[in-house]
């Protein structure tokens, strides 16, 4: 049965459109789009956000403002902090960049993509929309698992809030397999000065781990704390859910994590000159 399809003017027609629960929300249509052509995804009715007015970044006084239809190019154009460094890189090239979304992307949550971990570093806030009201959610208790989210089928996502960073330093290394691959696992880091390093984890475990990390007292060089950061990570991923798919095996992705860490540390770091 061919699914029903609109294109709300407004988030008010977006919320009316996915009241039933039976929708699937399409943005920049990067996974989604193939996902339905492949069969893996199917559903009654399909709810196009690129009429809606959701993209967009603004500053305010609780912090930048992403909606959720910001390509990865607008990302990149507007200095998004951290979030502008991932959007280089993300594998498709421009084609992939001038399309996708950090908000699809969050939403379909596949374990190993580049936003969910920095989404988490960045202690966001994602605010959903239905025809009940709107509510935040942290990006922390938004990432329940591969593939799923706390966003419930009668919900959007209508913006993503990121706090102000201050001269907070960052830092976000990845590793691939291949240039045109998805990530086997990723790592952001976000440090506040006066506080502990802020390190998240994604690709080795189902959901982003974060781990606190103490700044070194010898500079990010010092083998012995880069030592301390790697074991930190690795006592982590012990207690969080593993995560394998076709490129990578659990195993391998939980091998590999520490060391990953330990460049986004040290790289976040050296950005303190």
């Amino acid at each position: 049965m061919t699914p029903r399809y609109s294109a709300p003017r407004d988030l008010v027609g977006v919320t009316a459109a996915l009241a039933d629960g039976d929708g699937v929300v399409v943005g920049g249509g990067t996974m989604v789009v193939p996902d339905m052509t492949h069969g893996r995804t199917r559903a009654a009715a399909l709810v196009d956000l690129s009429r809606a007015g959701l993209a967009g970044v603004t500053a305010g006084a609780d912090g930048v403002v992403v909606g959720a239809m910001t390509t990865y190019t607008d990302l990149v154009e507007a200095g998004v902090p951290l979030l502008s460094s991932v959007a280089t890189g993300i594998t498709g090239g421009p084609q992939i960049r001038n399309r996708g979304t950090a908000g699809g992307s969050a939403c379909y949550a596949n374990p190993a993509s580049d936003v969910p971990a920095c989404l988490v570093a960045l202690d966001a806030r994602m605010r959903l929309a239905s025809a009940g009201g709107k509510r935040e959610v942290p990006a922390a208790g938004f990432f329940l698992g591969g593939f799923r989210t706390a966003r419930r089928p009668d919900e959007v996502l209508a913006e993503v809030v990121l706090p102000q960073l201050g001269n907070a330093l960052l830092g976000y290394v990845k590793f691939k397999l291949a240039e045109s691959s998805w990530p086997i696992v990723t790592a952001a880091t976000v440090a506040v000065p006066g506080t502990a390093l802020r390190v998240v984890v994604g690709g080795a475990a189902a959901v982003p781990v974060v781990v606190a990390v103490d700044r070194p007292s010898a500079g990010s060089g010092d083998p012995a704390w880069r030592d301390h950061v790697r074991e930190a990570v690795h006592t982590a991923l012990d207690a969080a859910e593993p995560w394998s798919d076709v490129l990578a095996p659990a195993a391998y992705r939980r091998r590999i994590a520490p060391a990953i860490a330990a460049r986004s540390a040290a790289h976040a770091l050296e950005e303190d000159r």
